[in-house]
């Protein structure tokens, strides 16, 4: 899943460098900058990893609560 991400992270910035390549052939004012493009994809991969850590934890939770908690020994009042 990571790697997916990072390979759409840099095919979306490969894209943005042809066009940028054929609009600032004479204008060289507007640099491609492929630092900001890398902290996005990093950025990207943290976001998803939180995210599936979050999803996979609610999952578990509604897995639970499907089925109620039974003690095997459960304590008694005398």
């Amino acid at each position: 899943m990571v790697l997916i991400l990072f390979l759409v992270t840099v095919s979306l910035a490969s894209s943005n460098v042809i066009a940028e390549e054929g609009k600032s052939s004479s204008d060289d004012t507007d640099s491609f900058n492929l630092a900001g493009y890398v902290i996005l994809g990093l950025a990207l991969i943290g976001w998803g990893f939180f995210l599936y850590l979050l999803g996979s934890a609610i999952y578990q939770l509604v897995r639970k609560s499907k089925s109620p908690y039974v003690p095997i020994n459960p304590v008694k009042c005398k």
